[in-house]
C-alpha cells in the first residue's frame, strides 16, 4: 500500500464540504412499485397505466414493443400506441417494423392495400403457414394502415413457409417451362411437409448453396427475381445453422440480417430519421445481452435515438396467465389455442414479494420496471432465470394480464 497516497486522499476527502445534513430525504427513499390498470384499443391508451405510457411518447423515436408470441393483446397495444403517437402535436409519419421477411411483407402489404385484412386472409387460404404474425387477424389490422401509406417494413428472415408464396412469385417471372416446373415441385413439396409438421423436409432446410446458385442462374438479369432468390438463400443459411446445432451463429447471423434490413429501410425513409413502432419477439426488442447470448436489434435503438436527441421506449407484453395460440400442425390446422404457461413474470413477482393473485383477474396492468430492478439489484437479480432477468434489465415497462386472449389466426375464422 502507498501510505503517502492514502494519507493524501484522506486529507482531500476531509477538506470537502460536509453536505450530508442537507441531503434530500426523498432522494434516498425507495421508488414505489406500481401496478397500474391499463386499457387499449384502436382509439388509444386509457386508464392510469395508459396515462403513464402516453406521457413517455413525446420525444420518442423508437417504440420497441417486445412480446411473447401468440396473443391478441400485443398488436392491440401496438394499435393504441400508434394512435397516440399520431395524435402528438407536430407528429412525424410513423413506420411499423415487423418480424417478417421483407419480400413476404411487400406481398402482404400490397394485399392489405388492395383489400385490407380480409383480402390477406383470403390470400392465405390453403397456406396458413406462409408467414408468421401477419397471418393473425390482430397483427394484420395493426399493419393495414401502415401498408396503406407504404410504411410497413419487414426486417426478418423469410419464414419457413414463405416459399409457398415466394416460389409462385418467381414462377410468374420464369422464362422457361423447366424452371416453372421446378418451382411448382418445390412449392407443392413444402405444402405437404408443412402440413405434416415435417420442418426438416422443407426447401429452406434442404436446398444447398449450389441449388440456390442454379436458381440464380435461371433469373440472370432479373433484379427483382434475384432479390427473392437471395432472400431465400439468406434465410436457408440461417435455418440450416440452427438445424446443425450451431445456435449461437444462427442467432448472430439472423440479428445481423435484421439490423441490415432495418437500417436500409430507416435510412431510405422520409423524413430523415423517422419514428418507428416495432412489434417483435421480446428477445429482439430488449436492451443488453439476450438469453441467446447476442446483442439484438433492441440494443441498437437507444444510441440511434440519442444521436437525434430522442429516446427509445421498450415495452414488454408478456402475460402471467391465459390462453395463447401456438404452432401445432395437424391434418386440419397449423395452429392451436392452448393454456399459457408463464416462465417470465412469476419469477419477477416472487422475487419482489408480490403475490401473483394480487394482480386483477381480468384486464391488463402496466408495471414500471425500473423500481423492480432497483429493488432486486444484486443477488436477487442475479438469481433470476435468464429471460426474466433480461426483461427486467432490458425493458422500461411491462404490460401483463392473468387473462390473456389468444391471437385470431386467419385459418380459425
Amino acid at each position: 500500500m502507498n501510505l503517502w497516497k492514502t494519507a493524501l486522499a484522506a486529507a482531500w476527502i476531509a477538506a470537502l464540504p460536509f453536505t450530508a445534513a442537507a441531503a434530500d430525504p426523498a432522494a434516498s427513499a425507495p421508488e414505489p412499485i406500481e401496478i397500474l390498470p391499463i386499457a387499449f384499443s384502436a382509439e388509444g391508451l386509457s386508464g392510469p397505466g395508459g396515462d403513464r405510457l402516453r406521457a413517455e411518447l413525446a420525444g420518442v423515436q423508437f417504440i420497441a414493443l417486445g412480446e411473447d408470441h401468440g396473443f391478441a393483446g400485443s398488436p392491440e397495444l401496438g394499435m393504441a400506441l400508434a394512435h397516440d403517437v399520431a395524435a402528438l402535436p407536430g407528429a412525424a409519419p410513423l413506420y411499423h417494423a415487423v418480424e417478417v421477411g421483407p419480400v413476404t411483407t411487400r406481398w402482404a402489404g400490397q394485399t392489405l392495400r388492395d383489400g385490407g385484412p380480409d383480402a390477406l386472409g383470403k390470400s392465405l387460404a390453403g397456406r396458413p403457414f406462409a408467414m408468421p404474425f401477419l397471418s393473425n387477424v390482430e397483427d394484420a389490422k395493426l399493419a393495414a394502415p401502415f401498408a396503406a401509406s407504404d410504411g410497413l417494413w419487414g426486417i426478418d428472415q423469410e419464414f419457413v413457409g414463405s416459399p409457398t408464396i415466394l416460389l409462385d412469385l418467381l414462377a410468374e417471372r420464369a422464362k422457361d417451362k423447366a424452371t416453372k416446373d421446378l418451382l411448382a415441385e418445390w412449392r407443392d413439396r413444402d405444402k405437404t411437409a408443412l402440413g405434416a409438421g415435417r420442418f426438416d423436409a422443407i426447401m429452406l432446410q434442404t436446398t444447398t448453396p449450389a441449388g440456390f446458385a442454379d436458381l440464380r442462374s435461371r433469373f440472370a438479369g432479373d433484379v427483382e427475381a434475384l432479390a427473392i432468390v437471395d432472400a431465400l438463400a439468406n434465410s436457408a443459411a440461417i435455418y440450416q445453422l440452427n438445424d446443425s446445432g450451431r445456435y449461437l451463429e444462427n442467432n448472430e447471423v439472423r440479428a445481423a440480417l435484421m439490423r441490415g434490413y432495418f437500417l436500409r429501410a430507416w435510412r431510405g425513409a422520409a423524413p430523415n430519421a423517422p419514428t418507428v413502432l416495432f412489434k417483435m419477439g421480446a428477445y429482439h426488442m430488449g436492451r443488453g445481452t439476450t438469453p441467446t447470448s447476442i446483442y439484438d436489434i433492441g440494443s441498437l435503438l437507444p444510441g440511434l435515438a440519442a444521436a437525434n436527441g430522442k429516446t427509445s421506449l421498450h415495452i414488454a407484453y408478456v402475460p402471467l396467465a391465459g390462453m395463447v395460440r401456438t404452432v401445432k400442425p395437424s391434418p386440419t390446422a397449423f395452429t392451436a389455442v392452448v393454456p399459457y404457461e408463464d416462465e417470465a413474470i412469476g419469477p419477477i413477482l416472487d422475487a419482489a414479494g408480490i403475490a401473483r393473485d394480487s394482480l386483477p383477474a381480468t384486464g391488463h396492468v402496466l408495471i414500471p420496471l425500473a423500481p423492480l430492478r432497483h429493488k432486486l439489484q444484486g443477488k436477487a437479480l442475479r438469481e433470476l432465470p435468464s429471460f426474466p432477468r433480461f426483461m427486467l434489465l432490458g425493458y422500461d415497462y411491462l404490460v401483463t394480464t392473468r387473462d390473456a386472449k389468444p391471437a385470431t389466426h386467419f385459418e380459425a375464422r
